[in-house]
């Protein structure tokens, strides 16, 4: 699956005089060095260092490309890859260029990696490093219209990645909307009182979505440091405008602690800035929610209070109920 975390113009680093790749030694404890043998797919030989900054949650890979061809080889694509095969472009975005006839070249990369594909659809963060990884190279000769690919295996030695897991690893709790409550029904029938459009209401409510009525709604969460990170984006596809009330969006449950109160701020994607509350057809806005959330057990179950967070016109709630929402241990 491929899944790039940024698109921007791409950026290649080429460098010279430095060391081969795939001999590279650790020196910095915050480094994660991953070993790999030089590959060779026809006529591109590859080889590669790769190490992982674990503060950053970063990969670096430093390649070198030889050509032993006759003619150019085009490289198209260069992405890392996880055991699980979830790809990930280069910070910088896709990289593509030509390598001339009997030509080698060097470049270095930089990866923020998607690790952990149910993770970051629950909380937004990537997950750990992975113990390996493949550094794969999309190219096309030609004498073969066809792109073909050629692999490199790279390994973190096994204690040094147990040593990472033991002193970095950290359980998490993300939250799913619970879906096995009346909440669709409950909504439809509400929505049909207001008359909203001609058409009968749509609601449909998955783990992290909520579709209604034209707007789209998508939950991030997660518990870190007794502290509650979330993140909800909104997208009003609907023929209706929706005003935003920001402060009465919350997750609540659990612990309290004076002082340490939530904050709540929005941000406007797309759509008119004068009022960056009021969302009208292709607007999109994402919410940022932060507060002190101190569960007592793992089976705490938050509510998410949306219920008065979404007005439409004749302040009529868009919403009639607030929604369970169900731990997710990581």
């Amino acid at each position: 699956m491929k899944l790039p975390l940024f698109v921007i113009f791409p950026v290649i680093i080429i460098f010279s005089g430095c060391e081969k790749p795939g001999t590279k030694t650790k020196n910095n404890p915050n480094e994660l060095i991953y070993s790999a043998a030089d590959t060779a797919a026809g006529a591109l030989s590859a080889a590669t260092n790769l190490s992982g900054d674990i503060a950053r949650q970063q990969l670096t890979a430093q390649i070198k490309l030889v050509n032993s061809e006759s003619t150019a080889i085009d490289i198209q694509e260069i992405d890392i890859e996880t055991p699980e095969g979830i790809r990930s472009q280069p910070q910088t975005g896709s990289v593509s260029f030509s390598l001339k006839p009997g030509k080698d070249t060097s470049l270095s990369l930089e990866f923020h990696p998607l690790n952990d594909l149910i993770l970051y659809q629950t909380t937004g963060l990537p997950g750990d490093l992975k113990p390996a990884y493949s550094v794969l190279i999309t190219y096309k000769t030609a004498a073969n219209e066809s792109p073909a690919s050629l692999a490199i295996k790279s390994k973190a030695e096994d204690g040094a990645y147990k040593d990472y897991t033991r002193a970095h690893k950290k359980i998490l709790t993300g939250y799913s909307f619970n879906t096995k409550t009346s909440f669709n029904e409950t909504e439809k029938r509400y929505l049909s009182t207001l008359k909203q459009s001609a058409q009968p209401p749509f609601v449909y409510l998955t783990e992290q979505e909520i579709a209604i009525c034209g707007l789209n709604f998508r939950l991030k969460s997660y518990d870190k440091d007794d502290t509650l990170h979330a993140e909800l984006f909104v997208v009003n596809h609907s023929e209706f405008p929706v005003k935003v009330i920001p402060d009465a969006l919350d997750i609540a449950g659990g612990e309290t602690q004076p002082g340490k109160g939530k904050v709540v701020s929005l941000e406007k994607i797309s759509g008119a800035q004068q009022d960056q509350t009021m969302m009208e057809k292709g607007d999109r806005v994402l919410i940022h929610l932060k507060k002190y959330h101190k569960t007592k057990t793992a089976a705490d179950r938050p509510v998410f209070h949306i219920r008065n967070a979404f007005m439409l016109s004749g302040k009529k709630p868009l919403f009639n109920q607030d929604i369970e929402l169900l731990p997710n241990q990581f």
